[in-house]
């Protein structure tokens, strides 16, 4: 039944299909930038980068997580204390506020 069955081979028929032999031209460069402009589509400066603060990490250590809501100027405050003092991960930040806290209230 399946020798009678005669089946397209796809393959066949592709002598029309050839590599270009020339790439495509491209346009100048400064020709853009002019007809850019004087259709109203100006290049886009790079904005301004702020300073990236350094990346946190963890000490590898297994450690518990305390998740805490605060407010946006504390948050911004806690941030800016580990970035003065170096310190680039956040729990030994909470450690030294912790401690100074305890050293605080102590007779």
């Amino acid at each position: 039944m399946t020798d009678s069955i005669k089946r397209v081979d796809a393959f066949a028929n592709l002598d029309k299909f050839k590599p270009k032999t020339e790439p495509n031209p491209t346009a100048n460069k400064d020709d853009i930038e002019r007809i850019s402009r004087e259709n109203g589509f100006p290049s886009r400066e790079a904005q301004d980068q702020k300073q990236q603060k350094r990346a946190r990490f963890n000490s590898g250590e297994r450690k518990r997580q305390l998740n805490i809501k605060v407010r946006e100027s504390s948050f911004q405050r806690f941030y800016d204390l580990a970035e003065k003092r170096g310190i680039r991960v956040l729990g030994d930040l909470f450690d030294q506020a912790l401690d100074a806290l305890e050293k605080e209230n102590h007779p």
